[in-house]
């Protein structure tokens, strides 16, 4: 009898086999994202969805030290690898289902996951739901014609920028900037 692995199952070994932890490819694009919020606002309250190994704190406290910005992270995913960073605060959650009250972050941050989410769309309109006002969403994605994005098997969806923008748009999200490549990303504002 051949066991059928789990999509959990697939998703850790997808990531030992790419190294996932972090694949920030667009992060200057995600710099001068955070830097727009900062000029507006002191702190930042800032929400990783598919934060799988935490990565970013390291990538944020590089970039942010706390010594010149006031920032607090949190982390969702709905893995929980061993390895993962233990300095920051982590829950299990679905991306469908955020369980934070509305105007909870002024960032929401999908690197590398909205892909692997089921419905996306529903994600995209939590994120809009727990942003404050002026908040704004950072996404950065394979681009739907790389071979990365068919080939693995843990991506339910492949996506492009533009019709990501529109999406973005018809949920409420203004001013969306877009960034192409075999990476690339799509950021916006509530």
């Amino acid at each position: 009898m051949t066991r059928v692995s789990s999509y959990k199952d697939r998703m850790f070994e997808e990531g030992s086999k790419h190294g996932w932890g972090i694949i920030l490819v667009r992060w200057r694009e995600l710099k001068h994202f955070l830097l727009t919020l900062f000029m507006t606002r002191k702190h930042l309250d800032i929400l990783e969805v598919g934060c799988f190994k935490g990565m970013l704190v390291g990538w944020l406290h590089q970039h942010f030290p706390k010594n010149q910005y006031s920032w607090d992270y949190w982390g969702v995913d709905i893995v929980e690898p061993e390895d993962r960073r233990k300095d920051y605060p982590r829950l299990i959650m679905n991306a469908e289902c955020l369980e934070f009250p509305a105007n909870s972050f002024d960032a929401v941050i999908f690197i590398e996951t909205l892909e692997h989410v089921v419905d996306y769309v529903k994600a995209l309109q939590e994120a809009y739901r727990v942003l404050r006002p002026g908040g704004g969403i950072f996404i950065q994605s394979c681009i739907c014609y790389d071979r990365a994005a068919i080939e693995d098997p843990t991506h339910f969806h492949v996506l492009h920028p533009v019709t990501l923008a529109r999406l973005l748009t018809h949920i409420g999200f203004r001013d969306i900037s877009i960034e192409e490549g075999s990476n690339f990303a799509v950021w916006g504002y509530k």
